[in-house]
């Protein structure tokens, strides 16, 4: 059943939680390597948080690039919130901040068709969902093992 968070700006008492969130997330969040670099990465960029039920359902955070271009860095929703609006709602925060800055390219990295998995399958269908287009794939950002895909947006 969808529910309407409360989307706010990340605190940085947010940080242990944010990191448990990753940590239950192992289907794509894996490497441990990565989650530090996203947590660290928390507040740093700009970051949002997605309460509900008194508590962070999830989280985003967007980097800019340049001028015109806006990538969403990471994003991670707690199992229990996949398909619930929560997801939703941060990706409209991230687009809002976007726009915000002027930039009008808003784009995502996740793992490609090339090398399958049923979770990022799901990611996948999610952006698409949301109005994101494929812009290419690649073998060579992230290993062979580990297809990169690249969904642009125009906002």
């Amino acid at each position: 059943m969808p529910i309407e968070p409360i989307v706010r700006p990340f605190r940085e008492e947010d940080r242990a939680v944010c990191a448990e969130i990753l940590a239950d997330l192992h289907d794509w969040f894996g490497l441990a390597e990565s989650n530090a670099a996203y947590i660290a990465a928390l507040g740093q960029l700009p970051t949002a948080v997605a309460l509900a039920d008194d508590g962070i359902a999830g989280f985003a955070a967007v980097e800019r690039h340049n001028r015109d271009s806006v990538e969403l860095h990471v994003i991670a929703v707690r199992r229990k919130y996949h398909n619930r609006g929560i997801g939703s709602a941060l990706l409209s925060w991230a687009e809002d901040w976007t726009r915000q800055q002027g930039a009008t390219w808003f784009h995502v990295k996740t793992r490609g068709p090339a090398t399958p998995d049923p979770e990022y399958e799901k990611t996948r269908k999610f952006y698409l969902a949301r109005g994101f287009a494929e812009l290419f794939e690649t073998l060579e950002l992230w290993g062979p093992e580990d297809a990169a895909l690249i969904m642009v947006k125009k906002l």
